[in-house]
């Protein structure tokens, strides 16, 4: 559903913004233009807000505002932020301990942006003019330790 929901944002709006782009890199000799697809950077980009969202009141720091950047991203397209959140994983945080809790959102806030790290890269070196900067996220330390030991329950 989340892909689905993906595509289609993304194809509204970078369909928008080619339409919006006059000029277009050369097409290979003898071949043809390829045309950069965003979707991979959006799929990672709604993910790591999902899970910055889903992990908001377990950690000691906020994931959300640190990722406030991706909100700003759809308020330039002039679209609503997607808003979900990772159900499985609210429903698992909610059963452990705070430490143990925070120590997985932690864990998968520090793999998510990786992923996202790697994917803004490839659309800002891909990137029509036109279209906006990949927003920047700060991805922690949200605990002192990488356990997250130091919380209370």
């Amino acid at each position: 559903m989340i892909r689905s929901f993906i595509l289609a944002v993304g194809a509204g709006v970078f369909g928008t913004l080619a339409i919006a782009q006059t000029a277009a890199p050369p097409a290979a000799e003898g071949g043809t233009q390829t045309t950069y697809d965003p979707t991979r950077f959006l799929e990672t980009m709604v993910n790591y807000r999902r899970l910055a969202l889903t992990c908001e009141g377990t950690l000691p720091g906020s994931p959300l505002a640190d990722s406030d950047e991706i909100s700003a991203f759809f308020q330039t397209l002039g679209m609503a932020e997607p808003r979900a959140i990772d159900a499985q994983l609210q429903r698992l945080t909610k059963k452990l301990v705070r430490a143990q809790a925070a120590s997985i959102c932690a864990e998968r806030l520090a793999e998510g942006a990786v992923i996202y790290g790697e994917s803004a890269r490839v659309y800002t070196q891909n990137k029509p003019d036109a279209w906006p900067a990949a927003p920047r996220i700060s991805a922690g330390p949200w605990c002192a330790s990488v356990t997250c030991a130091e919380l209370s329950f």
